[in-house]
């Protein structure tokens, strides 16, 4: 099952096509399990959540073996600096764990006309398959017409896909048949 959690207002209408097009891609009941507050603790100074610290923090919610949660905040996030400083981030997932955040921060206007709302929607569905992707143990694709290509990618369409390329689709249903439950 997958349970998708607000940080901050969602429209119900793209939480609908969200959870619709979850399903899809994964082949599992997917939910919207409510809005939870954000942990005070991964608020940054910058205005910016701690990606980590908001995963450790966040009131949790009711789960059962091999269930993923994928929560969605308003807010940029930030990660620790690496080695060529800090990383541009969409979200963040505990890769193999059961735990993923994304934003809508770095996503396109959502507008009110209908190409936007469309646009908004398959870039919203694109970043939760992604951390959901890598809550399988899915690692990032060279394909680039892939949800699971970088989101920081130059090779990435200004407009790109929400689907998993092939190989992408038959891992993450080899790991989903073997779960526990």
């Amino acid at each position: 099952m997958i349970r998708v959690v607000t940080l901050d207002t969602v429209d119900p209408t793209d939480m609908a096509a969200l959870i619709r097009t979850l399903y899809q891609a994964f082949g599992l009941g997917t939910e919207f399990a409510g809005e939870k507050p954000v942990p005070s603790e991964a608020e940054g100074k910058d205005g910016r959540l701690d990606a980590i610290t908001l995963l450790r923090e966040v009131e949790p919610v009711r789960t059962f073996a091999d269930d993923k949660v994928l929560y969605i905040a308003g807010a940029p996030l930030s990660l620790p600096p690496g080695p060529l400083g800090e990383p541009p981030c969409w979200g963040f997932a505990d890769y193999g764990k059961e735990r993923a955040v994304i934003t809508t921060a770095k996503l396109p206007a959502r507008g009110v006309s209908e190409a936007s709302i469309e646009t908004y929607r398959r870039r919203l569905a694109r970043e939760a398959i992604h951390a959901i992707g890598h809550l399988w143990d899915l690692h990032h694709c060279v394909d680039a017409r892939c949800a699971m290509h970088p989101s920081w990618s130059q090779s990435l369409a200004a407009n790109p896909d929400s689907d998993l390329c092939t190989f992408c689709r038959e891992k993450s249903e080899r790991k989903i048949r073997l779960a526990k439950t």
